[in-house]
């Protein structure tokens, strides 16, 4: 989020060797300006820095002994569910560091976070020095074949028995650098094995697919198709993102919501629908889920009146040809009181034909 703590734990935090460097570096990248608020997953951590999730839980613990860094506010990752939701960490960079505290400051106060202070934040002690290597200083012991065993003439340690027609080169006695019958000869060199599939170059693989597909027709995995009901709930994550949604369940709720769009249904109204009431504070499921059974709950009734005019249909484009459009049935006025209503036979209203029936 910041770069001034990306810069301290690259050059300045004392950490005692590569391990505890990366980890630092990987929690100062998502941290704010002031080093609050990291909270990358153990795994994250270990795949960003090719480290073992069971040596990170290991170093986070003599990280925060040493002070470098602690505990932080667990409110930062409350949209996350509890049972995937990890620790937050905070760097305790020291107050003497930053180029520009007063800025710094300046960002903690529009969060509504007191100003750091020298006590709150003071120097940090020296990394401890690392220990020695238990056998530093003693002769390594020397191969068997160099401690008198020789090889017989014509091989080699690593290949026994074998002459120098079935591996490795030769030198043919005789010639010079200027002869062509001297020099090393590879008896039996390797088959040429051109590359297979190898990609045009004008076409990198990395190249992003467009809205019908990936490039040269393959299928992008994760690849979300655009349409209206897509737009609407990438909208809305962007301004909530404790309901951001994304690959497979963003593409099918996306359908389902530009269906509820086709049938009436405004873009307000589906937001009220989705995100009107907050998360449970305990999620046993995932955001997707619950998306998904609030607009079944709201499936259920009838549309809302109010959206049933034409003005209000939004216009369709990619991902929802396939889906029902709904029958518009026209306003008509009754043959014998002149009241309108709404039937798509006989010209009496409900009232009228009671009547008549009857």
């Amino acid at each position: 989020m910041s770069l001034l703590p990306i810069l301290w734990a690259l050059k300045t935090a004392p950490v005692v060797d590569a391990e505890e460097r990366a980890i630092m570096v990987t929690l100062a990248e998502s941290a704010w300006s002031d080093g609050t608020d990291a909270f990358p997953s153990k795994k994250t951590i270990a795949e960003i820095a090719k480290i073992d999730p069971k040596t990170v839980q290991r170093r986070l613990k003599t990280l925060t002994a040493r002070g470098l860094i602690s505990k932080g506010n667990q409110n930062a990752a409350a949209y996350i569910p509890e049972h995937f939701r990890p620790q937050v960490y905070d760097l305790m960079i020291p107050y003497s560091w930053f180029p520009d505290i007063d800025q710094v400051n300046a960002e903690r106060k529009a969060k509504g976070k007191r100003p750091l202070t020298p006590e709150e934040r003071p120097d940090l002690a020296e990394a401890p020095s690392r220990k020695a290597r238990a056998d530093k200083g003693k002769p390594r012991k020397k191969p068997q074949s160099e401690e008198g065993t020789t090889s017989p003439q014509g091989e080699d340690s690593q290949s026994p028995g074998q002459t120098g027609q079935e591996g490795g080169t030769t030198s043919p006695g005789g010639g010079d650098y200027k002869s062509h019958t001297g020099g090393l000869q590879d008896p039996q060199p390797s088959p040429t094995n051109p590359p297979r599939n190898t990609p045009r170059p004008s076409v990198p693989d990395n190249l992003a697919a467009d809205q019908d597909g990936g490039t040269d027709g393959r299928e992008v995995p994760n690849q979300v198709r655009r349409n209206p009901g897509v737009d609407l709930l990438s909208s809305i994550g962007a301004e909530k993102p404790e309901f951001l949604l994304t690959g497979k369940t963003l593409q099918d709720q996306g359908l389902a919501v530009a269906g509820m769009l086709m049938e009436g249904w405004t873009p307000d109204q589906l937001r009220q629908v989705i995100a009107g009431r907050p998360l449970p504070d305990q999620i046993h499921t995932t955001v997707g889920a619950v998306v998904s059974s609030r607009l079944r709950q709201a499936l259920t009734g009838p549309v809302p009146d109010t959206v049933r005019s034409a003005a209000h249909a939004p216009s369709m484009s990619v991902g929802v040809d396939t889906l029902p459009r709904p029958t518009v049935i026209p306003m008509q006025n009754c043959d014998r009181c002149d009241r309108g209503f709404r039937a798509p036979e006989r010209g009496l209203c409900r009232s009228c034909r009671e009547e008549v029936d009857a």
